[in-house]
């Protein structure tokens, strides 16, 4: 029936509404240089922790690089039919803004697309025009894992290309004890 009727989730709600954050979970996000939203299910992995009180605000107004990391797959009864900006859109939706939207350009396997067909899953599409028109800068890098039963990012090609973003973007000035400004 769902699928008749092209239905997307809107939004997402926590029960109770809108739990305080940890102190110390808001201090860290304030004091990050480097704040990374996914991979993961975006409306129950990413977008639950939007919704604790002081989390979207503690993103938006710190100064850390803010990356978005796509998944490689869509995911059935969740995101199906989503492109890249529909994520993003979804996570803005939900208070988040981010700086980039780092996605996989790597092709996914034969076996595994046909696997995720019959769930009614497919390729993340990536639509760079509407990436742009949403302000954030795109990067596209090879991050799917070559190997496994799954569509999963390569945890080293991840780590590497989110630490070549951040080296790119930033230049760390040492200020005192530990304490480190970020400029662009």
């Amino acid at each position: 029936m769902k699928k008749k009727q092209d239905c997307r989730i809107h939004h997402v709600e926590l029960s109770p509404a809108k739990p305080r954050a940890l102190p110390a979970a808001l201090e860290a996000i304030r004091e990050a240089d480097l704040l990374l939203l996914g991979p993961g299910s975006l409306y129950t992995s990413v977008i639950p922790n939007l919704l604790v009180e002081g989390v979207p605000e503690a993103i938006r107004e710190s100064d850390a690089l803010k990356i978005y990391v796509c998944n490689i797959m869509t995911q059935d009864g969740e995101t199906e039919g989503y492109t890249a900006a529909d994520h993003v859109e979804a996570l803005m939706a939900h208070g988040a803004r981010v700086d980039l939207c780092l996605a996989n350009s790597a092709p996914v396997g034969a076996g595994l697309l046909e696997r995720y067909r019959a769930e009614d899953a497919a390729p993340l599409v990536v639509d760079r025009e509407r990436i742009a028109a949403l302000g954030l800068e795109l990067a596209e890098r090879p991050l799917a894992s070559e190997g496994g039963d799954f569509a999963r990012h390569d945890p080293d090609q991840l780590a590497s290309a989110v630490l070549e973003l951040y080296r790119r973007r930033a230049v760390r000035i040492f200020r005192g004890k530990n304490r480190y400004i970020i400029e662009e």
